[in-house]
This record gives C-alpha cells, structure tokens and sequence, in this order.
C-alpha cells in the first residue's frame, strides 16, 4: 500500500498533464544530465576504465551519440590527436538516464555516456571525445563491476554505476527532460530537485 501511494505522489509530480494521479499505471521519464570531468574525480576514473576495457576488448565506440561510425579506440584516438586533442582533454560528461516506475517497483538505467571538451570561454564549441552506449555488456559490465575504493577504506569497492547514479551527481545540471532541452540554469536545478525528492521517495 505505501508503494502504491509513494507512486501516486510520484506520478503526480513527474506528469504535467489534466490527467488525475491515480489513473497513471506506469510513468516513464529520460533525463540527460551533464557533469564536470576533473583531475581525479569519479568521471576521470570512469573514462579512463572505459578507454582501457575498449581497447583491451576491442569494443568500437563512438564519438559523437549522432554518429553511427564506431572505431578502435587507436583509430579514435588519432582522430582526436588530428584536433590537438587526446581522451584526457574531456572536462565535460553527458549522462542519460531512463527513470520507469509503477504499481510494484522503481527502476533508474543508465543508457549512454558521452565524453566532450568545451572550451571555458566558448560554451557552444564543445568538441566530442568519446561515446559509449551503456547497452554494450563489456561497457555495463565495467560500470557496474569496476569502480573506486574509498582513500579511509580500501577494502570497500564503490562500483561506478553507484558513484553515478542521478541523485548522487551533486555538480550535474539537467540538459534534457523527454528529449526537450533545458537551458534555464534555474529551471535545470528545479528539475533536478524534484527528480531527487521523487526517486528518494522510493529508494528510502
């Protein structure tokens, strides 16, 4: 019963319809954010083990989400060296999520990320680095089987689909909601508030 009325509440801030809370049976809902990529953060780490499955593995990954080319990460590489560029000048990290929710259950997937360089003083020249669609069971087997240790605690292991989860991203800004890009500074940090409130609401 308290699942059913935690998803009526759900349903209800999520949806911006006429449509009563109660009638909604199933509520879907995909969120791009981005994040910064920093020295050693979680996104350096995350990349960097990407990079390194890829080429081991030889999983072709892409460059940009609207190119259907896919390349080694060498032959990928070079091209980015052609632009002055190599994997480690990504500074930006576009995450896209799928939220599903209904009667019974709650479900957050991750579905592709997506590597870039946007210069600090030129914010619509971002270069594309890396793309990785997290559907790829080598690529989803590194963000859910490898990860980083705690520096007070090296025997806990903290996989990177944990570390990357919606809510836990606190420097991420929403970009997208359903395929509608959100360029409001404040309308991204409402949106993302009240994504946080609802999918807590579930995990706690």
């Amino acid at each position: 019963m308290k699942k059913f009325q935690v998803l009526i509440a759900f349903a209800a801030l999520a949806v911006s319809s006429a449509l009563e809370a109660p009638a909604q049976s199933r509520w879907l809902q995909t969120v791009q954010v981005m994040a910064p990529v920093q020295g050693q953060d979680i996104a350096s780490a995350l990349l960097d083990s990407l990079i390194d499955v890829a080429d081991r593995r030889k999983v072709l990954i892409g460059r940009t989400p609207e190119d259907s080319a896919r390349y080694r990460v060498v032959d990928l590489e070079d091209r980015l060296f052609s632009d002055g560029l190599d994997f480690s000048s990504a500074n930006k990290m576009f995450i896209t999520y799928r939220f599903e929710a209904n009667q019974r259950r709650f479900k957050a997937d991750i579905l592709d990320l997506y590597f870039i360089y946007r210069p600090e003083e030129y914010e619509d020249a971002d270069i594309p680095i890396a793309f990785f669609d997290a559907s790829d069971p080598i690529i989803r087997n590194t963000l859910v089987g490898k990860g980083t240790r705690l520096e007070t605690n090296e025997a806990v292991f903290e996989p990177f689909w944990d570390k990357l989860q919606f809510y836990q991203l606190e420097d991420a800004l929403v970009t997208s909601i359903g395929g509608r890009v959100i360029r409001d500074e404040e309308r991204a940090a409402s949106e993302r508030t009240r994504l946080v409130g609802i999918i807590r609401q579930f995990l706690y």
